[in-house]
Order: structure tokens, then C-alpha cells, then sequence
């Protein structure tokens, strides 16, 4: 039944998305690379009608590159035409129509282009729509779908049936993931099939490994993987592995042995010569290991060593030096080099760049991109101008990164503002300025420090300051607040048992007539970190409260000893967070997670209710919004789920 409706499915494909791009026209009806196609488009969706100026950018994908350029369009009779010019290697195309940084997602469905060789779509051309559908249309707006992603997969094997074994591995995971309760049926089917096929090239051997893997089944999975080494002892798996031992090693001079092999394989085997290129990252990663050590010296040489001519990866690794080194306050004269370093870069960059512009960046993207990297590593420069006490020095770049650039949006630069304004500005002045911080919900608990000294040196009192800075609040929460009411969820959290930290299977059903909020993390994931400070003070604030329960899912983690990784940063960082193990992130799926952190609040009846993506590096913010959640959510009343 299920193939039948997909074949229903992919003989519709074409017609519904015709109809759904019935706003967007083109011709020639089948462009090719080299061809000039010309367009008329209609804002729909949340720009229908708009007032606002409609921009438009054209994204090309190849097998060898992907590019993105602004697209001048030109408005009569409330309609938009433009034109560009397709790139040679090129087989697929979509487009980005937006205003007011709202974007016409097509109902979800994106304005794409297939391109042609004569009457045949290209070889890849569907593949690239699959991506689409699951990856790359979310930048604009475009939900993931695996639905239509799968009759994307189907259609390209349709017409390149050999192309199957390529993405053998891309299709299973995608139907599976859609048809939950017969994945394993589907896993096994392929097995057999792929073992009926016999098993030829290295590419055969490698995808039954992963289908073993989807498969659950690790003995099976090793015991290809050694039959794959024996026949192919110089595969392609000898660069792969080779390459994430190199990744994983935690001992740097193992890293540095296993960095000259790898140097000299790309410089002497054919089989590792496509890494040349890359070869300047690569020998970057001793220096990211010293600063993971925080041992300064060895990391200056080490990126002396890796010979970095990108100024830009340069900057990235000295303002992420630098924000370490002040953070303990340790040799901040190394960290103001480094750090001034990296801000002046980016600010000529900003003002007068010099760098080439990447392909997959159009120009406006890449200025804004050169803008707010300068507002960061300037954020940086400022807080070890704050730590060293060069308070007038320092407050010139954070005035740059928190109020010209971000216009006050951003709390964590807020907060580098804050704390520079208040040994440089008048107190009248600087009062001001973090009251509307507050009042915007961009503001942390170090400004509100702040506002307390104030508020003290004034009244000589503490009387009266928590009614104060509640009332500076009132506005910002009641807007929070409605826009909550509209975001509330009703739908069956997915059942899960997993093992926390201590070998003990926790299941979600055993939490029933709980409060359950749900954070998905990682260590590797930097917001994900940033937010646990406040993500501490939440736990701390309903301890005592037997009717609430906080778990804290560790999935997507890189390495193989993940456990003795993750307890070493919750014991390092003196976190008491129940942490449970997703370590084949099946869990993480279910909850159709597309990015980290993201935090589920599920009411006493297992019902989801909220469901909040990221951090903005407000932890005030993220405490006053948790908190209306969970307080919602537990009066909240819904069938049983459990």
C-alpha cells in the first residue's frame, strides 16, 4: 500500500509543484547551463501584498560548487520580473524572494528550478531537490520535508537508476525515518538486496555497513568492516578513518605524529591528493587542541606551524584564544594581540573589504556576514579591554558590536556594553541605557548587577529594587506572554528510555503526572553551553518542585567514549543536570530536532506544549520564558498521551 500511494505520489510530483509555483514563471521551460532564464513572480505567503521593497537571490548547485547571487528585480502591476544567467556545471536551481526579513516560503514547497541536458532532467537534479526539501530550504523558511524529499530521491532513480547505490544510504534513512514502524523491515529488505546484488566495489562494502547500522546490528557491521579492509587494504576508508582518529586523538603528540603522516599521504598518494586544499584546516586542529588546554604559548606556534594564509580563519582562531584567555583573566597582553588582531580584520573587512567573496554568499550577505563578525571579535576586544581596566579603550568597539550593529539586540554584547558603560558614561546615561535593555528582554543578570549598584547608590537602600526592575520588565513579559498563547503545542510527545550518566534507564512514560522539559545538547554545540548557566538556575529554581523534571538529552555527540566525554564536562563545569544518552540519535529524530539546543516543555498528560530553538544569550530571557512554559503547561489540561 505504502509504494502504491508513492507511486501516486510521483506521478503527481511535477503537477503539484507546478501548481504550487503557479506565481512563479520561467523560461525557457527547460534551462540548461548557459541559458539566461527570465522569471515573473508574484509575492504569496507572508509577503503577499507587501509594501516593502522584495528581494530576490538565485542559488545554483553543481557537484562541484554552489553559488548565490542578488538578483535585480523589477516591479510593475504588483508582479516582479528579473533574469540571470546559468552557471556551466550546474543542475539544479532555487530562488529566495523576501521582505522585511520575511521570506515567501511557496506554502512550503520554495521556487525551484530542474535543469536539463536536452529533454532529461540532469544527472543529480532530483537529489539537489531532496536536499532542498530537507536541508537548504529551511534558510528560507521551507519546513523540512521527508515526504517530498523521498519522491525527489525516487524520481532522480527513475532516471539514473544506477545512481541509487550513490545515495543508497540517504534513501533508506529518509524512508525509514517517514515509515518508523516498518524500518526495520525496510533496512532488512535492502540488506538482502544489496547481497543478492554481491557485493563488488569498496562503495557496496561501506553502504551494508551502514545499513547495519541503521539495522541495529554492530557485530554484523564490524564484520563487513573487516572483509571491506582485507579486499581494499588502500580504500577510501584508510583516509576516512585515518582522518577522524586524527579528529578524535586527545593526546596532541599523538595528533602531531598522526598530522605528519597525513601530510605526507597528500603530498605523495593519489588517493589523498583531493585534500590538498584542505590541508591548512587540517594542521589548524594542533592549535585548536592547545587552546582547548588553554596552553598559550604552544598554541601561538602551533598556529605559526600550520601557516595559515587565510586571514580570516586567522582572526576566528585568535578571538576564540582571546575570549578564553579572558574569561581567567590569564596574560591578557597576549589576548588584547590577538584579539586586536582579529578586529581589525574584520573591520576593514567590513568597511573596505580585500577578501575574495565566497561563491555561496551573495554580496549583501557577504558584507553583512564581514559586519557582524566584526561586531563579535569586537565584543571580544572590549570585554579584554574591560579585564585589563582599559574601560575608555574598550568601549568604542563594544559601542560597535552591542548599539551600531546590533542595535541593542544581541544580550551577551549588551552585556559587554554594560559593563564598560558603567566605568566610562554618567550613571544617568548608562542607567538609561540597560533599563531599555530590560525592558526589551535583552538584558542578563551581570546587567541588572549593575542597575542594583545604581539603584543602592541612589535610594542607599536594596528596598523597592526587585519592584523596580519587575516593572521594567511588565511590558516585555506581557508581549512574551501573548506571543507564547500563540505558540502553544498539542501534540503526543514521542516515548523514550534512554540510560543517563549513572547506567540507569529513564523512560518518559515514568514521568507521567510530571511538568518534563525536554533540552537537547551537545558539548560540542556552543549556544548549547552558553544557555546552561541559565539553564542551571532553572533547575536550581524548581529543585524542590515535585512536579517538575528536567532532562537533558545529549545527542548528535562526536567520539566513541561519549559518556566518559559528557560527564567530564557536567563534573568540570559543576552542572547538576540529569543527563540521558541519545547516542544513535534516534531520539533526537523522533522529536524531528533540525538543530541544538532545542527544548521541549511536555505538560503531565505527555503532550507537548512548547517548543524553543536556540539561545540568544539572554538568561534572563530564557528563565522568564521557561518559566511562563512550565507554568503554563501545568495548567494546561489534554488526553492522555502516556
Amino acid at each position: 500500500m505504502f509504494y502504491q500511494k508513492l507511486f501516486t505520489a510521483l506521478l503527481l510530483f511535477v503537477a503539484v509543484t507546478t501548481q504550487a509555483q503557479q506565481k512563479f514563471t520561467y523560461t525557457p521551460e527547460k534551462p540548461k547551463p548557459g541559458d539566461v532564464i527570465t522569471f515573473t513572480y508574484e509575492p504569496a505567503g507572508d509577503i503577499a501584498n507587501t509594501i516593502k521593497p522584495v528581494e530576490g537571490i538565485v542559488y545554483q548547485n553543481g557537484m562541484a560548487k554552489r553559488t548565490a547571487d542578488d538578483i535585480v528585480l523589477q516591479k510593475s502591476a504588483g508582479k516582479y520580473s528579473g533574469s540571470f544567467t546559468i552557471d556551466t556545471g550546474m543542475h539544479f536551481i532555487y530562488l529566495s524572494f523576501s521582505a522585511d526579513k520575511k521570506f515567501d516560503n511557496n506554502f512550503n514547497d520554495g521556487y525551484t528550478i530542474i535543469l536539463y541536458n536536452d529533454d532529461k532532467p540532469r544527472d543529480g537534479a532530483y537529489m539537489a531537490l531532496s536536499g532542498f526539501y530537507q536541508y537548504w530550504g529551511r534558510q528560507l523558511g521551507v519546513d523540512r520535508n521527508n515526504e517530498k524529499a523521498l519522491a525527489a530521491m525516487e524520481k532522480e532513480f527513475e532516471l539514473y537508476p544506477d545512481n541509487k547505490k550513490k545515495y543508497l544510504i540517504s534513501y533508506v534513512s529518509t524512508l525509514a525515518a517517514i515509515k518508523k514502524d516498518d524500518a526495520p523491515k525496510i533496512v532488512q529488505k535492502e540488506i538482502e538486496s544489496l547481497l543478492k546484488a554481491g557485493l563488488k566495489e569498496e562503495t557496496d562494502y561501506s553502504n551494508l555497513e551502514s545499513l547495519y547500522q541503521l539495522a541495529k546490528s554492530p557485530e554484523q557491521m564490524k564484520f563487513v568492516s573487516s572483509v571491506k579492509k582485507e579486499k581494499f587494504p588502500n580504500g577510501k576508508w584508510v583516509v576516512n578513518e585515518t582522518l577522524n582518529k586524527f579528529y578524535q586523538e586527545q593526546d596532541i603528540e599523538k595528533k602531531k605524529i598522526l598530522l605528519a603522516e597525513i601530510s605526507n599521504k597528500i603530498e605523495t598518494d593519489e588517493n589523498w591528493k583531493y585534500l590538498k586544499p584542505n590541508l591548512p584546516n587540517i594542521k589548524a586542529q594542533i592549535a585548536y587542541a592547545y587552546l582547548a588546554k588553554k596552553d598559550w604559548p604552544n598554541f601561538k606556534q602551533a598556529v605559526a606551524d600550520a601557516n595559515i594564509e587565510d586571514k580570516a580563519q586567522l582572526a576566528s582562531l585568535y578571538n576564540s584564544a582571546a575570549w578564553e584567555m579572558q574569561k581567567t583573566s590569564d596574560n591578557l597582553p597576549l589576548a588584547e594581540e590577538f584579539s586586536k588582531f582579529a578586529t581589525n580584520y574584520y573591520k576593514e573587512q567590513w568597511k573596505n573589504p580585500t577578501a575574495k567573496k565566497p561563491d555561496n554568499m551573495t554580496q549583501k550577505q557577504w558584507t553583512e556576514n564581514n559586519k557582524y563578525m566584526y561586531a563579535m571579535f569586537a565584543d571580544t576586544y572590549g570585554m579584554v579591554m574591560y579585564r585589563m581596566g582599559e574601560h575608555k579603550k574598550g568601549f568604542p568597539y563594544a559601542k560597535d558590536a552591542a548599539i551600531v550593529v546590533n542595535n541593542g539586540k544581541d544580550a551577551d554584547q549588551n552585556n559587554t556594553y554594560a559593563l564598560l558603560a558603567e566605568k566610562v558614561l554618567p550613571k544617568k546615561q548608562y542607567v538609561k541605557e540597560i533599563e531599555q535593555f530590560v525592558m526589551d528582554a535583552k538584558s542578563t543578570s551581570e546587567m541588572k548587577d549593575i542597575l542594583k549598584r545604581a539603584y543602592v547608590k541612589d535610594k542607599k537602600t536594596e528596598a523597592g529594587f526587585d519592584e523596580y526592575i519587575t516593572n521594567l520588565q511588565k511590558s516585555a513579559t506581557e508581549t512574551m506572554l501573548a506571543e507564547l498563547r500563540k505558540t502553544i503545542l498539542n501534540e503526543k510527545a514521542p516515548v523514550f528510555a534512554l540510560v543517563d550518566l549513572n547506567g540507569k534507564k529513564v523512560n518518559l512514560g515514568e514521568l507521567k503526572d510530571k511538568v518534563v522539559v525536554v533540552d537537547f545538547w551537545a558539548t560540542w554545540c556552543g549556544p548549547c553551553k552558553a544557555s546552561f548557566p541559565g539553564m542551571q538556575k532553572m533547575v536550581n529554581k524548581y529543585k524542590d518542585d515535585p512536579n517538575v523534571k528536567f532532562v537533558f538529552i545529549d545527542t548528535w555527540e562526536n567520539g566513541d567514549n561519549k559518556e566518559k566525554l559528557v560527564s567530564e564536562f557536567i563534573n568540570t563545569n559543576k552542572y547538576s543536570f540529569h543527563v540521558l544518552m541519545d547516542n544513535d540519535s534516534k531520539v533526537v529524530a523522533d522529536f524531528k530536532v533540525d538543530g541544538i539546543p532545542t527544548k521541549f516543555v511536555i505538560d503531565k498528560k505527555g503532550m507537548i506544549r512548547f517548543k524553543a530553538v536556540g539561545f540568544d544569550g539572554s538568561d534572563d530571557k530564557l528563565m522568564t520564558e521557561l518559566t511562563a512554559m512550565i507554568e503554563m503547561a501545568s495548567k494546561e489540561s489534554a488526553p492522555k498521551a502516556f
